[in-house]
């Protein structure tokens, strides 16, 4: 398979900017942060790779030289014996977590030796900020997270599909069997998820059931990573949740829902845990009374999306060829998988220097309940976004919404299996279209 991540792009806008900063890639693992930064590096007349957990003979030399750039980068060369030339060279510090002096020496590079092109990345770096007093405002953030649907169309190398989303909209809608197609693609994805070591299984055998090997590693993998970060009364929490979470996509969340003899005090602290590493995402209710959305939020109120959509396939124990088989009713019959679909969507178009968040509205009155499944930021405006597993479905509360809000939020957005079409103030997208609301 060859990838072609978005995030590329944006890299590319790093390298020329005249006002670059020291760039660290923050994301779960196994997303791609290392495999993105050396096809970056491909750009570059030199491209020098350390990895601070594989050889931690470096880490010595940012102890010593911290607050020291230029006599760094000299003692890298010579244990590294590769030049690394100003304006030529992409310096990248892998699994920089190893080393909190190597992660605080990236505000120097700004200040002292500005022009050097200088990226890391690492594993469970929320963890290791908690205890620091990090530089913001002296470093770029870049958030990664796996593969959205675009990436997904683009590793099948089907640039043609993504080029007819980008021109297709409520005028000019695809041809139905086009239409059919994309559908298909969809539930595709949403069977085997954006993990690159999964789409690359994919690609390159068209075979589920090692595809469904990859995925149960990749689950293994994370639950292993739990000692890292949780102390051993915590680990089992976190198995507890880290299995429970994709049962209760899509709906407020419940500590009571997960496991009602376990305190919701400990389920809480281990669902941040989960969260800081990546593997979890809150969307929290917003009063959405203009933007910022995150500055109206309620911090008890909130649904709790996974990782990645595959992933909850395999760690539910279902059969990924049995679902192949039924994939053109995915979506149509599991609501909540689709909105896990469209939460993950939206997480992956995060800005460059952009914390990731989602947000939700609800109205909890016993007269009036209301419920918009996600609500967004799109050009300086609130976007109320409903999602429809299939065909049907009220829009009772978006349409209070936008007549309570109509100043804030003129337009609102369904999504669903139907093509584009657009009725009074509510357009409506195929599952397909998510990449158009890509920030502007």
């Amino acid at each position: 398979m060859t990838m072609r991540r978005l995030a590329l792009t944006q890299l590319k806008q790093w390298t020329t900017s005249t006002e670059r900063y020291p760039l660290l890639i923050r994301g779960a693992r196994q997303v791609g942060k290392t495999w993105l930064l050396r096809e970056h590096g491909k750009d570059y007349a030199h491209f020098v790779e350390i990895n601070l957990e594989a050889d931690p003979e470096y880490i010595p030399l940012f102890k010593s030289y911290f607050g020291k750039p230029e006599q760094l980068v000299r003692a890298i060369e010579l244990l590294s014996g590769k030049k690394i030339e100003v304006g030529t060279t992409l310096l990248f510090i892998d699994e920089i977590q190893q080393c909190k002096e190597a992660l605080l020496s990236l505000r120097y590079f700004k200040e002292k030796l500005p022009k050097l092109h200088v990226a890391a990345a690492g594993s469970l770096l929320e963890f290791t900020f908690s205890d620091l007093s990090f530089p913001v405002g002296r470093i770029e953030f870049m958030h990664l997270f796996p593969m959205n649907f675009q990436e997904y169309l683009l590793a099948q190398d089907r640039q043609d599909l993504v080029n007819a989303i980008s021109s297709a909209d409520i005028t000019r809608p695809l041809p139905q069997p086009v239409h059919e197609l994309l559908l298909e693609e969809v539930a595709t994805y949403s069977l085997l998820g954006g993990l690159p070591d999964v789409l690359k299984t994919y690609t390159e055998t068209q075979d589920l059931q090692q595809c469904q090997s990859k995925q149960q590693i990749l689950a293994a993998t994370y639950r292993e990573d739990f000692h890292k970060y949780a102390s051993k009364t915590n680990i089992e929490y976190l198995r507890i949740l880290f299995q429970g979470i994709p049962r209760l996509l899509g709906q407020k969340f419940k500590y009571s829902q997960i496991d009602e003899s376990i305190r919701s005090r400990d389920l809480s602290a281990a669902l941040n845990l989960l969260e800081r590493a990546g593997l979890a995402y809150k969307a929290h209710h917003s009063s959405s009374n203009g933007l910022p959305l995150d500055a109206q939020i309620n911090h008890k109120k909130f649904k709790v999306f996974f990782i990645d959509i595959g992933l909850c396939q395999r760690v539910l124990g279902l059969n990924l060829a049995e679902l192949y088989t039924q994939r053109q009713k995915l979506l149509a019959n599991r609501g909540a998988l689709a909105e896990q679909f469209v939460a993950q969507e939206l997480l992956s178009y995060t800005a460059v220097n952009q914390n990731p968040s989602l947000f939700y509205w609800q109205r909890e009155q016993p007269s009036a309940k209301a419920e918009v499944d996600l609500v967004t930021e799109r050009c300086s405006e609130v976007l109320p976004i409903e999602i429809k597993s299939g065909h049907g479905g009220s829009l009772k509360s978006m349409r209070l919404f936008l007549q309570e809000k109509s100043i804030h939020a003129p337009r609102g957005l369904k999504i669903s299996s139907l093509p584009f079409s657009s009725m009074e103030n509510i357009d409506h997208w195929p599952f397909y279209a998510l990449q158009k609301i890509e920030p502007t």
